[in-house]
């Protein structure tokens, strides 16, 4: 059983002759069934830097596909055996783009959406959230006890790095730009250093015990107008792990506090990606950079959470006063503009209707 789906549909491609290196059309083939993939009727979807960096990445092959990873909406098609079905409200990620009218996403990379959750908050979580956890716990391997800093507190990945944190039991600093404090304080940071200030970039702490188990960095990168925190923020780090942990299999992570990075050098990229098929790790010592796995078990842990009221997704004011629409070529060029310039605050998500925006606006009032 399916729905009647249009022939074509409006969608964001990749375009290297666009100077925003994407374009916005109203005629893409919409998916057809047949394939082991589900369909999803986009109801909200949500952007992250990956979408933007991704044409630059040699061998992406991304040229002419659709834009966007972070979904949330309706089964309009799911091939048996798929443990989905037409109807059923699901989130996670796009296999074929999500900012488009409709998406492919592969069965294991979605799951179902709770009923407490709108779809714009569930369009959310997929990237940053799951960077986040699997970060924190897999990377960093935090329990409960353990000092955390997070540094980029107020973005996507640091708003839901501080609620995790402090859903596994952890004390937790962050840093973030001053105006920024109040809403990192109301997610539960324990102590925030403000960069902007006389203090300098990062915290100066007054003693051993104040430094860190673990360390998030959600900030370096490569590029020039990013601050590179790692020589900064490394001697924050303990010299030994004070909670007692399993040995872990990954001889990397033996009991040692961690510097854990989403972004990095290309020799860090190269050491991170060697390491996930060699037998044995060649990171540099208690450094680890990861990259995303797509895992519809985390998705579940992660609406869990926000069902608990452990975690919520923050949405940028400028996404939420605009209102803004997955069919609006404006929107779209609007928001990647915020994107670029580094100065987000939670998540920049999209709607496909006005509908879809007052289902989030009475979620958040109750």
């Amino acid at each position: 059983r399916m729905a009647n789906l249009p022939a074509t549909m409006h969608s964001v491609v990749y375009d290297k002759r666009s100077d925003s290196g994407f374009a916005f059309k109203k005629d893409v083939a919409t998916p057809k069934p047949g394939s082991k993939l589900i369909i999803l009727r986009v109801l909200a979807a949500s952007i992250n830097p990956i979408d933007y960096k991704l044409p630059a990445i040699p061998g992406s092959g991304v040229e002419g596909k659709g834009v966007g990873i972070d979904v949330s909406g309706e089964v309009v098609h799911a091939p048996q055996g798929s443990g989905f079905q037409v109807g059923d409200q699901v989130f996670g990620y796009s296999q074929s783009g999500s900012l488009s009218e409709f998406c492919e996403c592969v069965p294991s990379k979605v799951a179902k959406k709770p009923q407490q959750l709108s779809h714009i908050e569930a369009a959310m979580l997929g990237t940053a959230a799951g960077t986040s956890l699997q970060c924190l716990r897999d990377c960093g391997k935090v329990t409960a006890g353990d000092r955390v800093l997070i540094i980029g507190g107020s973005g996507g990945c640091g708003t839901a790095g501080i609620q995790i944190a402090k859903a596994m039991g952890c004390h937790v600093s962050t840093i973030c730009s001053t105006k920024n404090a109040d809403l990192v304080k109301s997610l539960g940071a324990d102590f925030v250093h403000n960069y902007d200030t006389s203090q300098g970039p990062v915290p100066k702490l007054q003693s051993e015990d104040e430094k860190f188990d673990c360390i998030y960095d959600t900030v370096s990168s490569p590029e020039p107008h990013d601050t590179d925190y790692e020589p900064l923020a490394r001697p924050l780090l303990r010299e030994k792990r004070r909670s007692p942990l399993p040995q872990p299999l990954n001889s990397n992570g033996a009991k040692r506090p961690m510097y854990v990075g989403i972004n990095g050098a290309i020799v860090d990229w190269i050491r991170a990606l060697a390491s996930k098929v060699l037998p044995f790790n060649i990171e540099r010592t208690a450094y680890k950079l990861h990259m995303l796995n797509h895992s519809a078990e985390d998705l579940a842990v992660l609406a869990d959470m926000c069902v608990q009221g452990k975690l919520r997704s923050i949405v940028d004011e400028r996404a939420s006063n605009e209102k803004l629409k997955l069919g609006s070529e404006e929107s779209v060029k609007s928001a990647f503009d915020t994107l670029k310039s580094r100065r987000t605050t939670g998540k920049l998500v999209f709607g496909a209707s006005d509908e879809v925006w007052e289902d989030y606006l009475k979620t958040c009032k109750k």
